[in-house]
């Protein structure tokens, strides 16, 4: 299908600059072709007497000698880098170590070490790459994971993250989400925890709902480009993007591709930055690169072949002037000439999570919540996970399964008497009914009258 073609906002950006003077206005026409901002020239980033940066603080650790230090790639549904640990490289071969610079993996495979989609009991599993592939190899590094209890080597058999993305039904005026592994799914909604969780703005592409024998399925260009939506669907801004990322726990800025370079953009829609950034880690296969996210406030950004921090207002905290530099939210590697140097910094602030029980009991909503399709009638009332009730159907007879919470809407099944099933939600306007999941499944909405507690 034909994606929607979208004006662009002529509107003023502001360029990255320097933590020490302002941004300077640019238009989206002008913003790749402006100078970048020179380094403080009181900076000497590649000088072994050179001490860290201001706004940097040493970590009494010992000097890396590595060639490169990388975010590690998480092979997840929305591709978020992995904290606590960093992929290192020398002579061209990669490995695994914590944050710390403590080795887990000697730099023996080809590509960067990333984090694979898989779940417990058996995680983490890292994506490791040899070729020829090195039966002795893997079975070696496989020991020494397991004798430092850091997981496995996946073997990238019945892996993949499945996918989860956000939608525009522009028929209905909804957002919804659509989520799977193998083979289509349905279109659902996006639950409370989930909009909690992303910071009630998503990242969406246009899509059409048809309507086949099992319920909806989703139309749509895999190719078409993303726009951020509130919760509501309103655009934050004018702009599509061709990558995205999220608003999560408290960020205040994403990045986001547009055309071949990343900005970051703030929760009301305004690029901050101009798009003049590059990836500055990639996936394990190289095809595609991703920006880093704001993790602890800052993050680090890579404009003409050298790395810098950008901080939360969308100014380099340190200007991009820096051969080798890494941050995972909590410790931080910058390439000197004797080796890297660990760091920390201490104007770093903890995610901002909403802490009150109402957020609380939403992060820790029932995971089914989130699979309730758009043919059912969604519940408003909730239960943190492990608070709602399990019930047992009536012994004696059939109890019907309707797509909402009274007999006027559509019978969509029924359960066998003695049935097992997990209350998910119920409705304000519609006391006596319950939105209930039979064997891990949301199913719709029954009677509470003939339902037995266990």
């Amino acid at each position: 299908m034909k994606r929607l073609g979208l004006p662009l906002l002529c509107s003023l950006l502001l360029c990255a600059c320097t933590a020490a003077s302002p941004p300077t206005p640019t238009t989206p026409e002008t913003a790749e072709a402006a100078q970048p901002p020179v380094a403080d020239e009181a900076v000497s980033p590649n000088t072994p007497e050179a001490a860290l940066p201001d706004g940097l603080e040493a970590i009494g650790l010992a000097v890396l000698p590595y060639d490169d230090i990388q975010l590690v790639y998480h092979f997840s549904l929305f591709s978020e880098p992995v904290q606590g640990y960093f992929t290192m490289c020398r002579d061209g071969q990669w490995g695994l170590m914590h944050n710390d610079g403590t080795e887990i993996l000697p730099c023996v495979f080809d590509k960067p070490i990333a984090l694979c989609s898989d779940h417990e009991p058996r995680y983490p599993a890292w994506i490791a790459q040899k070729a020829p592939d090195d039966k002795a190899l893997r079975e070696q590094m496989q020991q020494t994971l397991a004798a430092s209890n850091e997981g496995f080597l996946c073997d990238m058999a019945h892996c993949g993250p499945g996918y989860k993305d956000f939608f525009w039904l522009e028929s209905s005026g909804q957002l919804c989400a659509y989520i799977g592994s193998l083979g289509p799914s349905e279109p659902t909604y996006i639950s409370p925890g989930t909009k909690e969780e992303y910071g009630h703005i998503f990242p969406t592409r246009p899509a059409t709902l048809s309507v086949n024998n099992w319920g909806y399925s989703l139309e749509y260009d895999s190719s078409a480009p993303y726009r951020y939506r509130t919760e509501d669907g309103t655009p934050l801004n004018n702009y599509e993007y061709q990558q995205v990322e999220f608003f999560r726990e408290g960020a205040l800025l994403a990045p986001a591709r547009r055309g071949t370079k990343w900005i970051y953009l703030d929760r009301q829609g305004t690029e901050v930055t101009a798009p003049c950034y590059d990836a500055v880690y990639t996936d394990p296969w190289d095809s595609q690169g991703w920006a880093s996210p704001l993790l602890s406030g800052y993050a680090v950004v890579s404009r003409d072949g050298k790395l810098g921090l950008l901080d939360s207002a969308g100014l380099e905290f340190l200007p991009c002037a820096y051969d080798g530099l890494v941050w995972d939210g909590t410790v931080g590697w910058l390439q000197q000439t004797d080796g890297w140097h660990a760091f920390s910094i201490p104007s770093a602030a903890a995610p901002v999570i909403n802490q009150t029980p109402a957020a609380q009991n939403l992060r820790n909503e029932p995971e089914l919540l989130r699979y309730v399709p758009l043919t059912m009638v969604y519940p408003d009332v909730f239960w943190a996970a492990g608070d709602g009730h399990t019930y047992t159907t009536i012994p004696d007879d059939n109890l019907n399964v309707r797509a909402g919470p009274g007999t006027e809407y559509e019978k969509i099944g029924s359960l066998l008497p003695g049935s097992s099933v997990e209350e998910l939600g119920a409705s304000s306007t519609a006391p006596g009914w319950a939105l209930v999941a039979y064997q891990d499944w949301p199913i719709g909405w029954v009677s509470t009258e003939y339902l037995q507690h266990t």
